[in-house]
């Protein structure tokens, strides 16, 4: 029997849209009792040390049969696929990632289970960093668990600004004066393109400008805060200190340039630093990384990223319990400890920041606790994903000058209001 994951994915792979792979052992009838299904995005770099996890939990598991499928490494895809699946009820899966913006629409969906029982909101309070925590955790109940983690930083070189500038307008002056002395040089790289970077962006902007996500029930648009923010990134661009290449630009056009030594500043998430630092690379030795900078010069908030582990609320009860151990062994904080040292990922756990084989075998994960623990989530709604399409098409059409930014903003708001069925 085909599960749902193959039949979809099958039917991609005919159009040519992507190619998948599957990791698994043979397949079981779905609502075999011992049959596990986890399914998740690949994790990159040698997969011996992931699979020796999973044979633990085999060997401590032995009447579980634990099978892995590997989804594309494409959010918006493996979001369109678990729409599908979950919506049309499939039970072909127990164990699956969610992004960090998809647990609440996954829980006010009823297709995660309520995992309060076995994972507390109060215990993660006190073990994860507290931005994890938070996006796990929906109306006092808690919906997954977080996995690994990411945050939005601030790349410099170091070799051409005094430091790392605290306020944009010091960020401003020290893209310029580098400019001066070497013209072929970009100032400020970040994600424009119409996609969920760009959203990341704005907020991070919005935040330092002293604005938030959400004002009650409703996302806070039309505000002074987030209009300075959205009219400083419009800025950058019409002024040179940013490229107007950024409004079609994604995290690897970025990092690209940047690392190429083409740019002074850049917006990035952590990866972009280990290969920054590369043998070969054009600034390796040359680059460091601090908080965003803000209006008042504060450490910046960054956006929260990241995957969370939540299970299939169609697994049967005699399967709840293996797919319950498995999510408890894989955000260990063994397992934390694991996915930092051998593929890069940066840990949830507070304690694992402490972990002293953390901080001698990655120093560049453990220097990122104080930017973690400042970040933040994107808005905790059930609508984020349809919101999401909005605040693509308006944040993107102000720092393109297709319309100034106080009104992409007000239509923004407007056109969320009705989709919350907020008061105006």
């Amino acid at each position: 029997m085909r599960t749902t994951l193959q039949r979809w994915l099958g039917l991609v792979v005919a159009t040519g849209a992507l190619g998948w792979s599957a990791c698994s052992r043979p397949a079981s009838a779905p609502n075999q009792p011992g049959r596990l299904v986890l399914v998740h995005q690949p994790l990159w770099g040698n997969p011996a040390p992931f699979e020796a996890l999973l044979e633990q939990f085999r060997r401590d598991n032995p009447e579980v049969e634990l099978r892995t499928q590997l989804l594309p490494n494409d959010s918006d895809v493996s979001h369109q696929f678990f729409l599908t699946s979950l919506e049309g009820g499939s039970a072909d899966f127990d164990v699956l990632v969610a992004d960090v913006v998809w647990v609440p629409e996954f829980a006010r969906a009823g297709w995660i289970a309520d995992l309060s029982s076995e994972f507390p909101p109060t215990a993660l309070a006190a073990e994860f960093l507290p931005a994890a925590a938070d996006a796990v955790t929906l109306e006092g109940k808690t919906w997954a668990v977080p996995w690994y983690l990411d945050v939005g930083l601030l790349y410099y070189r170091t070799d051409l600004v005094p430091r790392a500038p605290r306020t944009w307008a010091e960020l401003e002056a020290f893209a310029r004066a580098a400019r001066t002395r070497d013209p072929s040089l970009q100032g400020y790289l970040w994600q424009g393109r119409q996609y969920e970077g760009l959203v990341c962006n704005v907020y991070e902007a919005i935040w330092g400008f002293g604005g938030q996500s959400l004002a009650g029930d409703r996302l806070a648009l039309d505000t002074p805060e987030a209009a300075a923010a959205l009219t400083l990134l419009r800025r950058l661009i019409s002024t040179g200190v940013s490229p107007p290449s950024v409004t079609s630009a994604a995290e690897e056009q970025t990092r690209l340039a940047f690392q190429n030594g083409r740019a002074i500043f850049m917006r990035n998430w952590p990866y972009a630093l280990g290969e920054a630092q590369q043998e070969g690379s054009a600034i390796r030795g040359k680059v460091a990384i601090s908080p965003l900078p803000t209006q008042h010069g504060e450490p910046g908030f960054g956006a929260l990223g990241g995957w969370q582990l939540a299970i299939n609320a169609r697994t049967p009860a005699e399967r709840r319990p293996a797919a319950i151990r498995l999510v408890r062994l894989l955000t260990s904080l063994e397992a934390n400890r694991l996915f930092a040292l051998e593929y890069g990922r940066n840990p949830p756990r507070r304690a694992a920041y402490l972990d002293p084989a953390l901080i001698a075998g990655a120093p560049e994960i453990a220097q990122l606790l104080p930017l973690l623990e400042r970040a933040r989530p994107r808005p905790l709604t059930p609508y984020y994903g349809m919101l999401s399409d909005i605040l693509q098409s308006e944040f993107s059409a102000a720092i393109s000058g297709v319309r100034p930014p106080a009104q992409a903003l007000q239509r923004a708001q407007a056109q969320a209001d009705r989709l919350m069925g907020a008061p105006r």
